[in-house]
């Protein structure tokens, strides 16, 4: 890394996070945020509830050129981050009538009366500036030490943490803002990226290449040292993208595999019909997460059972006889039953052994098979997941049915 790049490093604040109750999403969205606006991050930290733990690990931090903490600001005894601000940096706490003024107005706008315990998120320490948290009650507050470093206290409520840093933060951080470019890939596992990507780093200098895992998706990213010209950087972008081929299905960061599917759906003026199984439900509910869905989504059957199978999509009483509910020959069925009776364009099914218990030596845990029929015929496929945790058999054979949903359509011309 170039030694002129400005460094960042994160503190989290919060018991529950080192007891593990509580997951801590803060830190990992600020480090990505961070290092989008040119910054290397070197470090993040969490404290518990003590004042000079928190002044410890505010100190150690210190030594970046910013520092982002969340957590803390509340009104409980136990939120203790400004304490342990105005300790680390030998300043006294006061009342600061501009934040309690904010804390306030926003319980004047819940037309709720304020407990006095409030009064405590107004305590900051002295010279601090106050951010306004338009999303919750507890202001948040930036510190500038005697050399110019910068540091930023936020909630540690996720969305009100975001929301300050978004409207706060972010805007007076004057990192260079290093090229990026994302690739969101279904199919390949990380070993497998590496190896097929592993020389593209050397084939273009200056370019790094960063992999990281968001189950059963992994995400692959370029990022490109200043002294990288444009051309270089679109060189090496088509060359990844060549390589993964149809196994890369969106290059957006908020293009979700769902809202792919949907997105190429609305371009052909289709729609899909889902019958569910071993999901119960999982793929719709992808589905309707995204905006707009109902503009492609129909309708989905969750038959569960095998009389809801015969009654819900028109499975046929012989092919469960025959092969079982767990086989292509039941999920060719499924798929075109859910679109018949829609009258959609495409039909979509899953069913499968999702655990912990009902499997067989033919059939073990993690057995799936699905079906699409569409425009092109019926097509199934089967797969056997390693995973035998109920929750994620369901959770990946439902991005597997979108995933093989979006392959096919996009093996077809556009419509005209």
């Amino acid at each position: 890394m170039p030694s002129d790049r400005p460094t960042a490093f994160v503190v989290s604040q919060g018991e529950e996070l080192l007891t593990g109750l509580v997951l801590d999403t803060n830190a990992r969205h600020l480090c990505e945020q961070l290092t989008d606006l040119g910054f290397r991050v070197t470090g993040a930290a969490t404290a518990g509830d003590r004042v000079e733990s928190i002044a410890r690990t505010l100190r150690s931090a210190a030594g970046a050129s910013v520092v982002v903490c969340t957590g803390g600001l509340g009104p409980t005894a136990d939120d203790l981050t400004a304490e342990g601000a105005a300790l680390a940096f030998d300043r006294p706490i006061e009342l600061h009538p501009e934040a309690l003024a904010q804390v306030e107005a926003r319980y004047a706008v819940l037309g709720r009366t304020m407990a006095p315990s409030n009064r405590r998120q107004a305590m900051l320490p002295a010279s601090a500036e106050v951010l306004e948290n338009r999303m919750g009650t507890a202001p948040g507050f930036a510190l500038e030490l005697d050399d110019g470093r910068r540091l930023f206290f936020l909630p540690g409520v996720p969305f009100e943490m975001r929301a300050m840093w978004s409207d706060r933060v972010a805007p007076r951080l004057s990192g260079r803002t290093p090229r990026r470019h994302l690739f969101r890939v279904l199919g390949r596992g990380e070993s497998q990226l590496q190896d097929l990507l592993g020389e593209v780093p050397v084939r273009f200098p200056g370019i790094q290449l960063g992999f990281r895992a968001a189950m059963p998706e992994n995400q692959v990213k370029l990022t490109a040292e200043p002294e990288v010209s444009p051309d270089r950087f679109e060189a090496a972008v088509s060359a990844v993208r060549a390589l993964l081929g149809r196994d890369c299905f969106s290059e957006r960061e908020e293009l979700s595999l769902a809202a792919r599917v949907g997105e190429i759906l609305v371009e052909r003026g289709e729609r899909l019909a889902l019958a569910e199984s071993c999901t119960g439900g999982q793929v719709a509910h992808l589905c309707v997460t995204e905006p707009g869905s109902s503009r492609w989504l129909d309708r989905g059957f969750v038959t569960y059972s095998n009389a809801a199978k015969v009654d819900g999509v028109g499975v046929r009483e012989a092919t469960l006889d025959a092969f079982g509910a767990v086989s292509e020959e039941t999920a060719a069925e499924m798929a075109r039953g859910a679109r018949a009776a829609a009258g959609a364009d495409w039909g979509l099914s899953t069913t499968g052994v999702a655990g912990p218990g009902g499997g067989t030596p033919e059939k073990p845990v993690g057995t799936v098979c699905f079906a699409v029929d569409g425009p092109a015929g019926t097509h199934t496929r089967t797969l056997r997941m390693p995973a035998r945790d109920r929750s994620a058999v369901r959770r990946f054979s439902s991005f597997v049915a979108l995933d093989m949903l979006r392959r096919q359509i996009e093996r077809l011309a556009p419509r005209e």
